[in-house]
C-alpha cells in the first residue's frame, strides 16, 4: 500500500499550521534559520490576502534600478528554482524582460516595518532589488531557499542588490477583528 510523502515532507522541513505572529516570534525564526534580520518587512492588513494568494511561497518579487519588476520564471511556470541561477547572473547592463505587472513603488506601498507602521524611510539606490516573501511556518525551507537567496545576492559583486525580507504571516500586531477575518477568509476554499 502507497502512503503519501506529504506528512514526511510537512515533517523533515517542520512545516506548520500558519499562526498569529508577532514581531518577536518573526526575529526569532529568522535568527533560527540564519536569516539576516535588517530590512525585515510585513504587508498592511489590508493588502494580505492579495498578496498572500498571489505567489507560492517562499517567493521572490525582482526589480531593476528603476523599479522596473523582473519576470525571471518562464511563462509556464510557477517554479522558483531558476532563481539560484538568476540571482548570481544579474549585473546592471543585463537586459531582462520587464513584465509590467506591478512597479516596486506599489510593492512598497503595501509594506510595513516589522512593528506594523507605514514606512517613512526611502529605500537606498541599488542596482536590483529582491522582494523576498516568506512565513514562519514554513520552517526550514526559509533555510534552504531564503538564506541561500540572501547569501546569493550577498555573493554577486557585479550588482548591488537590495533584499528586503517580507513576512507574509497573520500579524499580532493587526486589530484583533482584522485578524478573526483574515484567518476566515484563508479557511475558505477557493
Amino acid at each position: 500500500m502507497l502512503l503519501s510523502c506529504k506528512p514526511l515532507m510537512l515533517k523533515m522541513y517542520h512545516i506548520k499550521k500558519p499562526a498569529v505572529e508577532s514581531k518577536v516570534s518573526i526575529l526569532k525564526t529568522a535568527l533560527r534559520y540564519g536569516l539576516d534580520t535588517t530590512d525585515m518587512y510585513t504587508v498592511a492588513a489590508k493588502d494580505f490576502l492579495g498578496t498572500f494568494s498571489a505567489r507560492p511561497l517562499p517567493d521572490i518579487l525582482v526589480f531593476d534600478s528603476a523599479g522596473n519588476y523582473i519576470e525571471y520564471r518562464n511563462a509556464d511556470t510557477y517554479c522558483n528554482g531558476v532563481l539560484f541561477d538568476f540571482i548570481p547572473s544579474l549585473h546592471p547592463e543585463g537586459i531582462y524582460p520587464k513584465a509590467g505587472t506591478t512597479t516596486l513603488q506599489e510593492e512598497m506601498k503595501k509594506l510595513r516595518d516589522i512593528d506594523g507602521h507605514e514606512l517613512s524611510t526611502a529605500l537606498e539606490k541599488a542596482d536590483f532589488y529582491l522582494l523576498i516573501y516568506w512565513t514562519v511556518w514554513m520552517g526550514k525551507l526559509n533555510k534552504d531557499q531564503v538564506k541561500v537567496w540572501e547569501q546569493l545576492a550577498r555573493q554577486n559583486k557585479k550588482s548591488n542588490i537590495k533584499v528586503l525580507k517580507v513576512n507574509l504571516d497573520i500579524q499580532q500586531s493587526w486589530a484583533p477583528e482584522t485578524r478573526a477575518n483574515l484567518v476566515q477568509s484563508m479557511r475558505k476554499p477557493r
